[in-house]
């Protein structure tokens, strides 16, 4: 069984890879940095690649169309997304630096680009008192994409989200669709912290200490975040599994909360 893992998203000028191609059953994500009048080719090969801006400006030409992400930073706007289908060669330009998460996960149907716009996504409010965070979709079901569904949360300080924990790694009809998960992290100010604790696998539990820029992988387990007082905490969550209906199984001991 694959365990979770933390990892910080090197920031080098180009493209990073963040989690690799094979650390998951699917999933994996890089980052492309970019500087002013620097243009970069990329190619998705056997993955759908979902783009979202955390700071660009940039122009992106791919199969015929061409396509803006703009975005001063995670905080202060919201995020339009290009969801790339396989085996499609996409062309970056940038007017500004960017930063833009490459959110992937193989596939093998060839669908086709869609563009999501910054009025477009949804966003809602959920949970209550200090668990109560912004929960931003950008790629739901509704969307034309082949295996992605991708979102953002904001958690204000001190408080929790991904909560009560839920888990989806078992099919269970009705109840649980099987799914992994990747979530990136952004804090504000940038010098602060957040946890991210992954448990109910059968060999440990895992709490990690994440910081600006980390990202971390759950293949399985409840995976509730928290953030420090003083800071923001940001993530951008992506998963892939058994279709692309989330059906999260909260868990039993923490349900009563559902109704509080």
């Amino acid at each position: 069984m694959r365990q979770p893992f933390k990892i910080k998203a090197a920031r080098s000028r180009g493209l990073n890879h963040v989690i690799e191609e094979g650390s998951m059953d699917s999933l994996s994500l890089d980052l492309l940095v970019l500087g002013k009048g620097e243009s970069f080719e990329y190619s998705t090969g056997s993955s759908e690649a979902a783009i979202v801006p955390l700071k660009a400006s940039v122009m992106v030409e791919a199969q015929g169309g061409v396509y803006t992400l703009k975005r001063a930073d995670v905080f202060s706007e919201k995020a339009s997304a290009l969801c790339l289908p396989r085996e499609t060669k996409a062309v970056f330009h940038a007017d500004g630096h960017s930063e833009l998460a490459l959110c992937k996960a193989r596939t093998d149907r060839r669908g086709k680009v869609v563009f999501i716009s910054a009025d477009a996504v949804r966003e809602k409010t959920v949970g209550r008192d200090n668990w109560r965070r912004r929960v931003v979709d950008i790629i739901d079901p509704s969307v034309e994409a082949e295996r992605i569904v991708l979102g953002e949360t904001f958690n204000e300080p001190g408080c929790w989200s991904s909560f009560p924990p839920h888990k989806h790694d078992t099919s269970t009809p009705g109840v649980e669709a099987k799914m992994e998960e990747i979530y990136l992290f952004r804090l504000d100010p940038a010098e602060g912290f957040g946890t991210q604790t992954v448990y109910g696998g059968m060999d440990a539990d895992y709490s990690f200490k994440v910081e600006d820029y980390d990202a971390v992988s759950i293949p399985w387990g409840y995976h509730p975040v928290s953030a420090m007082p003083g800071y923001r905490l940001y993530y951008l969550w992506f998963l892939a599994g058994e279709g692309r209906t989330l059906m999260p199984n909260t868990d039993p001991r923490y349900k009563w909360l559902e109704a509080v």
